[in-house]
This record gives structure tokens, sequence and C-alpha cells, in this order.
């Protein structure tokens, strides 16, 4: 996996806003009124969606050539964006994910008496069934 990944992203300007899409992957967009909100929105979608193959074990494509690019306006752009992607990774990692877990309703409702917090106690339950203190001693 590489750690930069860089996209040509095209800006077009509407009445009311901005509209930025990446050729490369079909479907994805985001708008702004602002250009520097755009760019930004664009990088956040640039990460998830690169996320998204790298997780499903598909390649990404490869960048367009801006001279591969076809405008529809002259007054639309192509501006490249990059993203260093080790913080999304390590964001995706460590997301809070919800898994259901089964128990005996007079255990469920004496936790609820108690005011035990059932993350955190499963959490900590599987560390120590594990022999882990954290993603690192894996």
């Amino acid at each position: 996996m590489k750690s930069h990944y860089v996209y040509p992203v095209v800006v077009e300007r509407t009445d009311t806003n901005l509209s930025m899409y990446f050729p490369d992957f079909p479907g994805t967009a985001v708008t702004s009124v602002e250009l520097a909100e755009g760019l930004s929105r664009a990088k956040e979608l640039l990460a998830a969606r690169a996320l998204e193959l790298e997780e499903a074990g598909q390649p990404l494509p490869a960048p367009s050539e801006p001279e591969q690019i076809e405008l529809e306006d002259p007054s639309d752009r192509i501006v490249f964006v990059e993203v260093f992607m080790p913080p999304y990774r390590d964001a995706a990692e460590n997301k809070a994910v919800t898994k259901n877990c089964t128990l005996p309703k007079w255990l469920r409702d004496a936790a609820d008496e108690a005011g035990l917090n059932f993350s955190q106690i499963l959490q900590s339950g599987l560390k120590e069934a594990l022999g882990i203190e954290n993603r690192n001693t894996l």
C-alpha cells in the first residue's frame, strides 16, 4: 500500500457553488461555496475511497493525466489533491464498531443498576483473554 496518493479533481463553478469530482473515481463528488473547503472535502473523499478499495483488496486506478481529462466548460479547472494515508488508516483501525452481545436479562439488569459500562468491560475482557494491552501488542 502506498503512503501517498495524488489524483486530479475537476473544479466546476455553478451559479451558487463549486462542484468537484474525481474523474478516476466515477460517482465521487463534493460541493462547496469556497475552494479551500471544497478541496478539504475532496481530500477526505479521496481518503475514504482509497480506504474502501484497500480494505476490499482492490487496486486504485492510475491517476489520469490532465490532457486525458475532458472539461465541459472553459472555466473548469483541474486541481491535484494529495492525501497522506497513514493517519486515515490509523483512524479506521481505531474506529469504534458495534458488536451485539447476548447475556441473561438478570445479568444485564444487575449491570445496568450498578452503572457498568458494557463496552469498556467487553474491551477489557477481550484484551485480557487475548493477552494484549493495545493494538501494537498484537
